[in-house]
């Protein structure tokens, strides 16, 4: 048994967040435009509106493009280091040339895929809304300006005008504009954090189910679940022996112990090592696995 290493994307994620914060900056830009004195007018918030919804798209489409890309990529390396790592071949290279990428491949690949933008685009749009409203927000404030100037308001005049300057509306961007998402226990999860949280997420997933599939079309069910010393409750887990596709009875199953929530939740960075026979092991990690076995029990 060869154990496949551990996945490393932090290239591959740090590009995707640089579209974000390549936006952020651009967006923020544009608010700067917005003159200090005299508020912002419905006119010149249609332009500013138009503006910023074509760098919220070409978001977007970077976003799907990283996807695509980035996804099948995970998936297939997982196949390659699969039949690798169970001797059907002598190298990796040799291996990646004998993918076949099947039908059932496709489909797993282009549901990751479509997982993964949905989930990103629902927060981009989130964000859309959010940029909407501030903007509109500020026209309405520029009409009370105008209002108050009338009644010789100054001092709230003077009060509002601050809050419509580019620093204003910069830090309303950052500290209610920019959330992505609002998840259900409440917490506020910045468009760029998010995306990442859920990038690393579907990464993971994309490589195990790789893994899944390959061993399917080889005929093999059981794996390994790496260790790295975790420190949540994924430890509980670590070095026990899983059935992929529950046909091999005795075994928890790869949807079972995911099903706990504990291991193969998002942000984790567990994968799976594919093995034709437990007695294939050493014996240290067949100990190993009933160790962890007798403690779930």
């Amino acid at each position: 048994m060869r154990p496949i290493p551990k996945p490393v994307y932090e290239r591959d994620v740090k590009r995707l967040i640089g579209y974000y914060k390549k936006a952020f900056n651009e967006v923020a830009g544009q608010l700067k435009t917005i003159p200090s004195s005299g508020g912002l007018e419905k006119a010149y918030a249609e332009s500013l509106l138009s503006q910023i919804m074509v760098i919220l798209r070409d978001l977007d489409s970077s976003t799907k493009s990283w996807c695509e890309h980035v996804i099948k990529q995970a998936f297939t390396e997982a196949q390659a280091q699969t039949i690798l790592a169970l001797g059907d071949a002598s190298s990796l290279s040799e291996a990646a040339s004998s993918i076949s990428f099947s039908m059932l491949a496709r489909e797993r690949t282009e549901a990751l895929i479509n997982d993964t933008y949905t989930d990103l685009l629902m927060a981009t749009q989130n964000t859309e809304r959010k940029i909407k409203q501030l903007v509109r927000n500020a026209v309405s404030e520029t009409l009370r300006v105008k209002a108050l100037e009338q009644i010789g308001r100054k001092t709230m005049r003077n009060a509002i005008v601050h809050d419509l300057t580019h620093k204003g509306l910069s830090a309303k961007l950052d500290n209610e504009a920019w959330i992505g998402i609002v998840d259900r226990a409440g917490r506020r999860w910045n468009l760029s954090t998010y995306a990442e949280m859920v990038v690393r997420t579907k990464l993971t997933q994309a490589h195990i189910e790789g893994t899944r599939v390959e061993t399917m079309e080889r005929g093999v069910d059981l794996a390994v679940i790496s260790s790295h010393n975790a420190k949540d409750a994924c430890r509980s887990f670590e070095g026990m022996v899983i059935s992929l596709h529950g046909s091999t009875p005795g075994y928890p199953t790869y949807d079972q112990v995911r099903g706990t929530g504990k291991i193969f939740h998002p942000n984790c960075q567990h994968h799976v090592s594919p093995v034709r026979d437990i007695q294939l092991l050493p014996k240290s990690l067949r100990d190993k696995h009933q160790e962890k076995m007798k403690a779930i029990r």
